[in-house]
């Protein structure tokens, strides 16, 4: 291979190496009833908020992230986004007192969002039209890649102690190694849809990318109900047990990586109605697995429903980024990672509201309304696309 290609493979791995750990400050949650024991004067609440407030860090950093990186560049905040990350993943492995795991928790969450946005804006910045729809979608498989590693060794760190299971978060180090060696800090603002390559303008937003956050943070709330309800619905009707529920989310999140991978190919098939026919059969899918009391056959229809939300998320980012103002790729993308971790801390308050309007308080209910949710905005959306390509062959 020849040296210009062997600098380019390596950038490009490295971008997408951001991506590995992204999603992944959840890994713990198989740790929290030793944290229970660990922790008996406290309530469940509390202990379950180590597992869940790096979210809360999720929501307002990244919008800092885009003026961040406007004064020290994407190299320079990747790093300390990284090395925030690890510190404050690694920090609970030595400390026992829940004050101090609690604030480790935090700093992770910051680290996290410090450099999520850039593992997007990196892509776009970079590589053109064609080559970065298709990193969008081995985006979206590197970071499944990551949360089934990172629910493999938290699997095995749990047979010694819940402290180790932190540990995970040396895999961080992968991608903070990467950057340092391999990103050049010529990349710190260049940007392919500049004609200088040189990113001069003001960080800005506008109305497209506020529409796009809100659809985000809509269909995500559906996605986050499938963790939070199917589980309870399969014990409950007898489908199976914990294992068989934990089983089925591990077949989900290893269909993502076979999405993510196949996602040029599904574009290039579907274009412009990717998005939308997407939701649809995903949204349909989960319908149909909950019609079923097979587990056989509620995974095939799950994988289907996971599958399709591993094509809808790149091609919505991509479509996203063509509504970006120039130069403003990171606060657009930090804006859209906002919409998406508000769903996944919202979203237990969200389905109990959905329950209580609708006096339907079953789990089935839940699954069965996010599925309407996602099929309910693909038709929407198709229509939508339907017309806006009919408007442009008139023009």
């Amino acid at each position: 291979m020849e040296k210009g290609e062997q600098y380019k493979r390596s950038v490009m791995l490295t971008v997408l190496s951001l991506s590995l750990i992204i999603s992944g400050s959840n890994a713990v949650s198989g740790a929290i009833p030793l944290m229970q024991r660990h922790f008996s004067n406290m309530p469940t609440t509390a202990v379950e908020l180590i597992v869940t407030i790096p979210s809360f860090a999720s929501i307002f950093v990244p919008l800092l992230s885009g003026y961040i990186q406007k004064g020290i560049g994407k190299r320079s905040l990747s790093l300390i986004g990284l090395g925030l990350a690890i510190i404050g993943g690694l920090l609970p492995v030595f400390v026992i007192s829940y004050i101090p795991v609690i604030l480790s928790r935090i700093l992770l969450g910051v680290g996290l969002s410090l450099f999520t946005p850039l593992t997007v804006s990196y892509i776009l910045d970079l590589y053109d039209k064609d080559e970065s729809n298709n990193l969008l979608g081995y985006r979206n498989a590197v970071m499944s890649l990551g949360d089934t590693a990172m629910l493999l060794i938290v699997g095995v760190l749990l047979k010694i102690s819940w402290h180790l299971t932190f540990g995970v978060f040396l895999t961080l180090l992968i991608p903070f190694s990467m950057i340092l060696f391999f990103m050049p800090k010529k990349f710190d603002h260049y940007s392919i849809m500049s004609k200088s390559g040189e990113v001069k303008a003001k960080q800005r937003t506008n109305l497209a990318i506020i529409i796009y956050a809100l659809i985000f943070l809509v269909i995500t709330l559906a996605y986050s109900t499938i963790f939070i309800k199917l589980a309870d619905y399969i014990v409950n009707n007898h489908i199976g047990d914990a294992s068989a529920a934990s089983f089925v989310f591990s077949v989900l999140t290893a269909t993502s990586i076979v999405a993510g991978i196949a996602y040029k190919y599904i574009f290039k098939l579907l274009k412009a109605y990717t998005t939308a026919i997407s939701a649809i059969i995903a949204g349909i899918s989960l319908i149909i697995a909950l019609l079923n009391q097979s587990l056989t056959w509620m995974v095939v229809f799950i994988v289907i429903a996971g599958f399709f939300w591993g094509i809808l998320n790149p091609h919505l980012t991509s479509m996203m980024a063509d509504q970006s103002p120039e130069g403003s790729v990171t606060l657009s993308t930090s804006i859209i990672v906002m919409g998406i971790n508000l769903a996944y801390l919202i979203s237990p308050y969200y389905n109990a509201f959905v329950s209580k309007l609708f006096h339907n308080f079953s789990s089935g209910f839940s699954l069965t309304f996010a599925g309407v949710v996602w099929t309910i905005f693909g038709i929407i959306y198709l229509i939508y696309i339907y017309f806006s390509q009919k408007q442009k062959s008139i023009s």
